[in-house]
């Protein structure tokens, strides 16, 4: 039995798409959809037994920016192995070899752990907790209509810019953001600009069952509790839940926050990352 690290190719996506739906449980149209609209974007590299991927990881680009401070970066996404190779060190191996690539060029590794048990797993291959968020919820208060227009991504992108560079944030490529808004569409949701108080604000969100989850957005808390009679009118939903920058609001259930490695900047919002 032969075993190696390798870059996957376009004739792997089949057996990365079944990798996938054994780990995450997507629906197989989804998991398509996201190697159409990526793989020529993304590095994904596998752990192969006998040149067949069992175990992979998704790496794409971003940097890590603060101020005149730049650093490249890489999210890592959608990391699994198939059931029976678990437990194998097969995954280790990946970690290891990404990080010392990470090492090599001098660049950053960030990820969201789904849960504090993965956190500690990622932690051993020293990877530390950064900026937290806070996932809010928010019973619908009297609708007071606001004026919106959709976004496209690149406009989308410019507020996103605008509105994070007085701290360290993580900067997208216009093509990430494209995915983004292409795959909230995907869900039903809508990307808008949003009038109020005399300024323009961004928002991304869709449906989740009777609740519109909103994704990243620079509204306030106050701001969200106003404008929520109004958001679940235009969504159709009872209810509202937004994550939000743990440092910039108290309330809600604070959530595992990002790990990152190899990165000079602390308390990076990363948001905007297919949470």
């Amino acid at each position: 039995m032969d075993t190696g690290v390798r870059m996957a190719q376009q004739r792997d996506i089949p057996t990365l798409c079944g990798i996938w739906q054994d780990c995450f449980h997507d629906p197989d149209g989804y998991v398509r959809f996201f190697y159409r609209e990526n793989f020529d974007r993304i590095s994904v590299p596998v752990y192969t037994v006998d040149d067949q991927p069992v175990s992979m990881l998704h790496l794409l680009d971003a940097v890590f920016v603060d101020g005149a401070e730049k650093r490249a970066a890489k999210l890592i996404y959608a990391a699994g192995t198939l059931p029976r190779y678990r437990h194998s060190g097969c995954m280790g191996t990946l970690l290891r070899h990404v990080t010392e690539q990470a090492e090599q060029t001098g660049s950053a590794l960030f990820l969201k752990p789904a849960s504090p048990y993965l956190a500690d797993y990622y932690k051993a291959f020293r990877f530390e907790e950064d900026a937290g968020l806070r996932l809010v919820t928010v019973t619908p208060e009297e609708e007071r209509p606001f004026s919106y227009t959709s976004l496209s991504p690149e406009a989308y992108n410019r507020m996103r810019n605008a509105a994070f560079s007085g701290r360290p944030y993580a900067m997208w490529p216009d093509r990430h953001v494209r995915w983004c808004v292409s795959e909230n569409e995907w869900f039903g949701g809508k990307t808008l600009a949003i009038e109020m108080d005399g300024a323009a604000f961004f928002l991304t969100g869709a449906p989740e069952g009777d609740a519109l989850l909103i994704t990243e957005t620079n509204l306030s808390l106050p701001q969200l509790k106003r404008a929520s009679g109004a958001l679940c009118a235009l969504f159709g939903t009872g209810l509202l839940k937004a994550y939000l920058p743990a440092d910039s609001c108290a309330e809600g259930r604070e959530i595992v926050s990002s790990l990152v490695f190899n990165a000079p900047l602390r308390h990076t919002y990363v948001n905007l990352i297919l949470i």
